[in-house]
């Protein structure tokens, strides 16, 4: 008889206390058991909510399915009993000829199954892990409507402070950030010679730590908050702080950083491949010029002064019909489209529920932390509490509430943008030769970029991977639904984003 292992999960404390969904559960998978002659060797059970992993039970049936090399069939109710990220799907995967009976939903998967069920399958895992990465993306973007109203959405730098919502300016360190700039501005000092003056005329940094390291001094005069902007993933906002230099000292400050003053480099021609694609030989750019006044070659710079590629030279037509190739291996059929959003409707349902649960936690947690504030503010008023203490308290949870609900804010808008997310990829490849054709240079070396990566070109041969989630789909596809899909789905998990 075939030996096999049960697990059961509830995702909350509340659904154990209730007491039906774990038993329901192993008697549904033990009558399941028991009609297919199976014999159950262990049960194990989880009941706690996970994003992360690291479920006790889980993490000890993989302990046991590896001890057990004679066990290699796991039942479970339905695929997100046994999934709640990527790990958990690695972990199993690792076991090439294990058995997952997935009882309620009718569905077997291992190296055996078709690939139609795999892909199915492999869908809803990806789906489950990518309902976590949009929550991340929905806060960044509360994040990114704080920064376009000029609020920095973090602890202001040295020489500020955030007494409550607002950021002022401390006067017990601003003096040392406006000496800093001012004497580095007049471009004959170093770094190194900078921290020394600073300690010497009697500036100090802090008082545990009086004399700066140079790269603490580097960081506070490359940084443009100073000037009443500020910085947020790579993009510079106008904040509502108050400047502390003007933009012009701030300017000087940079180019103090340049002395070797080297001009700007400014294109001449729009070579689409250019700095895109690098020697695989000496590692130099490849770049683009123009022969008999028409035609387009690249070769490597060669920086090295002795890269044996650089008299080689590769037409631009033939980078060309590389990039079309390689687009129409991941472009996927009407067919194909409509399996894949058949397994997204499955796990909507499911994501929905888990949706709620977390909103029902974050909103208890946003109440606690309100009732929090107010006896802090009345203790304060009754004299048991130092302004300092209320201040201190009232701002470290003022900024948690803050980021609770954007937390609330992105599970409200979750399901939609996931959907709406696995719904646009999908669009994208099953129409992407005939988008990309129709693009001019500019907008064809975005959609290279968008999806690709890791250029190299040695001598004629051209070199590139995909990047996530289209690596998935290059390996895969084939003719028809004849895939191998699951065992690259797990890289596509990977990712932050879909599209």
């Amino acid at each position: 008889m075939k030996k096999v292992v049960i697990y059961a999960r509830v995702s909350s404390k509340k659904q154990e206390e209730e007491g039906y969904s774990i038993p329901a559960q192993l008697k549904f998978l033990n009558e399941y058991a028991a009609k297919n002659e199976f014999t159950v060797v262990k049960e194990f059970v989880d009941s706690e909510t996970a994003k992360k992993a690291g479920r006790t039970h889980f993490g000890e049936m993989i302990t046991f399915l590896k001890k057990n090399k004679t066990v290699n069939t796991i039942l479970v109710e339905k695929t997100d009993r046994l999934y709640r990220n990527f790990k958990d799907y690695v972990l199993l995967d690792e076991f090439k000829d294990l058995e997952i009976h997935l009882v309620k939903e009718g569905g077997i998967i291992s190296e055996n199954s078709r690939s139609h069920e795999k892909l199915v399958h492999g869908f809803k895992v990806l789906m489950a892990k990518n309902y976590i990465d949009n929550l991340s993306e929905e806060i960044i973007k509360g994040l990114k409507q704080a920064c376009e109203q000029g609020d920095y959405p973090g602890k202001p730098p040295y020489g500020y402070y955030r007494p409550k919502k607002d950021i002022i300016i401390d006067p017990k360190t601003s003096t040392f950030v406006l000496r800093a700039f001012s004497l580095y501005a007049e471009g004959n000092m170093s770094l190194d010679d900078l921290c020394k003056k600073l300690y010497n005329d009697g500036f100090i940094y802090l008082e545990e730590k009086p004399r700066i390291y140079k790269g603490q001094l580097s960081k506070i005069l490359k940084n443009p908050f100073y000037t009443g902007n500020f910085l947020y993933k790579n993009v510079l906002y106008t904040g509502r702080h108050e400047p502390l230099i003007s933009v012009e000292l701030f300017q000087k400050t940079q180019k103090a950083f340049k002395k070797d003053g080297k001009p700007d480099t400014h294109k001449t021609h729009n070579f689409i491949y250019s700095g895109l694609f690098k020697c695989a030989y000496c590692g130099s750019a490849i770049v683009g010029e123009i022969k008999k006044g028409k035609y387009i070659y690249y070769h490597c710079a060669d920086k090295t002064k002795g890269c044996p590629n650089k008299k080689i030279y590769l037409r631009e037509h033939d980078i060309d019909k590389v990039f079309i190739e390689a687009l129409k291996r991941i472009q996927i059929t009407p067919e194909h489209k409509e399996a894949i959003i058949s397994a997204l409707k499955e796990c909507y349902k499911d994501e929905q529920k888990f949706n709620q649960e977390e909103l029902l936690k974050l909103n208890k947690r946003a109440e606690t932390l309100r009732n929090r504030m107010s006896k802090l503010y009345l203790d304060k008023l009754d004299g048991n509490i130092t302004n300092d203490f209320w201040a201190d308290k009232n701002n470290e949870w003022t900024l948690e509430h803050a980021k609770i609900m954007q937390e609330i804010d992105a599970h409200s808008k979750a399901n939609i943008n996931y959907m709406k997310q696995g719904c646009e990829l999908l669009e994208l490849l099953e129409n992407l030769y005939l988008q990309y054709i129709q693009l001019n240079n500019s907008e064809k070396q975005k959609m290279i970029n968008y999806i690709f990566s890791n250029f190299l070109i040695d001598g004629q041969n051209i070199g590139y991977e995909y990047k996530k989630p289209f690596d998935i789909f290059a390996k895969g596809l084939s003719c028809s639904l004849n895939w191998r899909l699951i065992d690259n789905l797990r890289t596509f998990l990977l990712t932050q984003k879909v599209a």
